[in-house]
């Protein structure tokens, strides 16, 4: 049986994938140098639009959530 802290940490730890896949979806398969045109040296900092939507999640973040189911 698992405690409230562990399902809250590994909630967290899903939330925190996901998030970060959101983020960096936009940029996936970019060479560094065409992140820099478009998003300045600085990268990304705010969600773009990926697969027609801002904030879109991919397939990695569907794996990590059938896994952990």
């Amino acid at each position: 049986m698992q405690t409230i802290e562990q399902i809250d940490r590994f909630s967290g730890c899903l939330l925190a994938g996901s998030v970060r896949d959101a983020l960096g979806a936009p940029i996936e398969f970019m060479r560094r140098e065409d992140i820099i045109a478009q998003f300045g040296v600085d990268g990304i900092q705010r969600y773009a639009t990926a697969y027609g939507r801002v904030g879109a999640i991919t397939d990695d973040t569907q794996m990590m959530l059938f896994t952990g189911e």
